[in-house]
């Protein structure tokens, strides 16, 4: 399952996070190559920093999950940048980086949906 987290956040209401979240699966699911249909082949996350200082000013983007089809390095390069962009619509005075990690599930991965 694809995962996405959200640092650095400045501070919002529930509100704003749940159209951030809108926006961060409509963008994922637009890509087409990825095959995911919803909010639901996606968990979205948005820790809370324990330093409020300069939250804002830079917010990273981090995925990881994306092993039911290995993606190439293009269209993960395009998560990138499409995530980055969307994130960035809604705080354009940030910085923001999305870091996009393969994965590989013989690397070291168990899930519930495993057990038989």
């Amino acid at each position: 399952m694809l995962l996405i987290k959200v640092w650095c956040l400045p501070r919002m209401k529930e509100k704003q996070l749940n159209e951030l979240h809108e926006h961060i699966v409509a963008a994922v699911v637009g890509i087409k190559e990825l095959d995911l249909r919803d909010g639901g082949d996606m968990v979205c996350l948005f820790p809370s920093d324990m330093m409020l200082y300069g939250l804002g000013d830079e917010i990273i983007v981090e995925v990881t999950g994306l092993f039911n089809k290995q993606p190439t390095e293009v269209i993960q390069a395009k998560l990138a940048k499409t995530l980055g962009k969307t994130v960035q619509k809604m705080f354009p005075q940030a910085r923001v980086d999305c870091f996009v990690y393969p994965f590989d599930p013989k690397q070291g991965w168990w899930s519930t949906s495993l057990v038989v």
